[in-house]
C-alpha cells in the first residue's frame, strides 16, 4: 500500500530521472528529513521515503564517472564495508542462540527478557540498508551532491520539525497520517505542553537532529556573509528553539559537550591568536556573567528539573541496563560483533561495538575521524562541526547507524578530497614569449617558413 508522501515522491521521482537528474541530491535531503515517514508497506514493513530515493540513486550510478581515487579514507570505507557485511552474514551463525536485545521490542521488555541470536528480518533489512546507503554515498560523491543534500536535509528537517510544533500548539494537529507513517516504529504522543519530536518518533533522536542542525547552522552563519549569514543565523535560531523543546537528556548532555568542546576550540584560537580581539571576549563575558546573575536561577530550573526527572527514572534504567547487557553481548562474541540487526541497545557506541565487534569499532572511529580532518584541510568546517555534535548525541542515546544524516555528511567532509584524481597529470603552462623577450632573441632560421 502506497502512502500520500509516498505517492508525491515517486511523481518527484519520475519527473527528476526523466528531466533533472541535478535534482536528486535534493530530494536526497528532503527525504532524509522525514526519517518515519514511509513510501509504502509491504508484508508489515515499510520502505522508507529516503531509502526509496536511495534506490534510484543506486540504479544511476552505473552512469556516473569513476573517482579512481587513492584516498586512505576511501581505503578504511571499503574495509569497513567489507567486515560489515562479513560479520553480519556469519556472525548469527557463529554465535547463534546467545541472548540479545531485538530490534523488535521495547528496550524495557528485552532487557528482562532477552531473544537469541539467530537470522532474522532485520538481518536481512539492516544489511540492505547498510549497502544501500554506501552506494548512495559513493553516487553523492561522484556528482558533487552531498554538500547539497545535507544542507536541504538539515534545513527541511528544522522548518518542518518547527512548523509541526506550531500546529500542535495552535490545535491544528501534528498530521500523524500524513507522517507519522512506519508501521515499525513506536512513536510519542503529540500534546501541547508535552516534549517535542518534531519529524522524529521520540524526543531523543529529535534532539540529537537538532544538536547536529544548531552547530551546523551556527558555523556556516560565522562562515559567511550577507543575506546568506541571515539565513543560516536564523535557521540556528530555530534549531535552538526545537532543542528547548525537545527537553530531552539526550539534548542537554550533548549541548553541554558541544559548548565545552566550542569554548575549548575558542580559547586555543585566541591564544595561539596572540590575544586578537580581547574587547570582544571580555564583552562577551560581562554578558554572560550578567545574563546568570539576573536569569541563572530561571534558566536552570528547566535543567534541573529535567535532571531529577531522567535520573532513577523508568527510560534511564532502561537505557543504561541495555548498555551494560550490550557489553556482555560484545564479550559473548568474542569481541566480534552480531552482525547488524542483532542487538540494538540505547547508544550508538554500544550498538556498533556489540553489532560489529572491535574490528567494525576500530574502522568506524578511524573513518569519522579521518573525514573530520579531511573536512579541516579543505575547509569545510561546517560539516567537520556537525559531524562531531551528531556522533556526540548518537553516543548519548540514538543507536541506528543506518541514520541517513551520519552518511550525508561523511560524504560531504570526505567529498573534495575523493574527487581529486590522483593519475591526473600536471603540466606546466608555458606562457609564449614576447618579440622583445625569447623571441626576439632566437635566430631568424628558428622562425622557419
Amino acid at each position: 500500500m502506497i502512502t500520500a508522501l509516498g505517492a508525491v515522491l515517486v511523481v518527484v521521482l519520475a519527473v527528476t530521472v526523466t528531466f533533472r537528474r541535478e535534482w536528486l541530491p535534493t530530494v536526497l535531503g528532503a527525504t532524509a528529513a522525514l526519517p518515519v515517514s514511509v513510501t509504502g508497506v509491504v508484508a508489515g514493513n515499510g520502505i522508507s521515503l529516503f531509502y526509496t530515493s536511495a534506490i534510484v540513486a543506486v540504479l544511476l550510478l552505473a552512469r556516473t564517472a569513476p573517482l579512481r581515487t587513492t584516498h586512505w579514507t576511501a581505503n578504511l570505507l571499503v574495509l569497513f564495508g567489507l567486515w560489515s557485511v562479513v560479520i553480519t552474514t556469519l556472525g548469527p551463525w557463529l554465535f547463534r542462540g546467545i541472548p540479545v536485545l531485538s530490534s523488535r521490542g521495547g528496550l524495557d521488555s528485552q532487557v528482562l527478557d532477552p531473544d537469541r541470536l539467530g537470522y532474522t528480518v532485520s538481518t536481512v533489512a539492516q544489511l540492505g540498508y547498510f549497502v544501500i546507503a554506501l552506494l548512495t554515498f559513493l553516487f553523492l560523491v561522484r556528482i558533487d551532491g552531498a554538500r547539497r543534500a545535507i544542507r536541504v536535509a538539515l534545513a527541511v528537517g528544522t522548518v518542518a520539525s518547527a512548523v509541526r510544533g506550531m500546529s500542535v500548539k495552535a490545535g491544528l494537529g501534528a498530521f500523524e497520517w500524513l507522517f507519522d507513517t512506519s508501521p515499525n516504529t513506536i512513536f510519542g504522543g503529540f500534546t501541547p505542553g508535552r516534549r517535542a519530536r518534531g519529524m522524529f518518533s521520540e524526543p531523543s533522536e529529535f534532539a540529537a537532529f537538532s544538536v547536529t542542525a544548531a552547530v551546523f547552522f551556527f558555523v556556516a552563519a560565522s562562515r559567511s556573509r550577507g543575506r546568506v549569514r541571515a539565513v543560516w543565523a536564523a535557521l540556528f535560531v530555530l534549531a535552538c528553539s526545537n532543542l528547548l523543546q525537545a527537553s530531552s537528556g539526550v539534548a542537554f548532555v550533548a549541548s553541554a559537550v558541544v559548548i565545552g568542546a566550542g569554548l575549548v576550540v575558542l580559547a586555543v584560537r585566541y591564544v595561539l591568536g596572540g590575544g586578537v580581539g580581547t574587547p570582544w571576549v571580555v564583552l562577551a563575558g560581562l554578558a554572560l556573567g550578567i545574563t546568570v546573575l539576573i536569569a541563572g536561577p530561571t534558566l536552570w530550573a528547566p535543567l534541573a528539573a529535567l535532571v531529577d526527572d531522567k535520573i532513577g527514572s523508568q527510560s534511564w534504567n532502561a537505557r543504561t541496563g541495555g548498555d551494560e547487557f550490550s557489553w556482555g553481548v560484545a564479550a559473548d562474541t568474542l569481541w566480534l560483533g552480531t552482525g547488524l540487526g542483532g542487538n540494538r541497545p540505547s547508544s550508538f557506541a554500544m550498538s556498533v561495538l556489540s553489532c560489529l565487534g572491535v574490528p567494525g569499532a576500530a574502522l568506524l572511529l578511524v573513518l569519522v575521524l579521518g573525514a573530520v580532518v579531511v573536512a579541516c584541510r579543505t575547509r569545510r568546517i561546517e560539516f567537520a562541526c556537525a559531524l562531531l555534535a551528531l556522533l556526540v548525541a548518537k553516543t548519548v542515546g540514538t543507536p541506528d547507524l543506518s541514520t541517513p544524516i551520519l552518511w550525508l555528511l561523511i560524504a560531504a567532509c570526505v567529498a573534495d578530497a575523493w574527487r581529486v584524481r590522483t593519475d591526473d597529470v600536471v603540466r606546466p603552462v608555458v606562457p609564449v614569449a614576447s618579440r622583445s623577450g625569447l623571441e626576439a632573441r632566437l635566430p631568424s632560421s628558428a622562425h622557419g617558413t
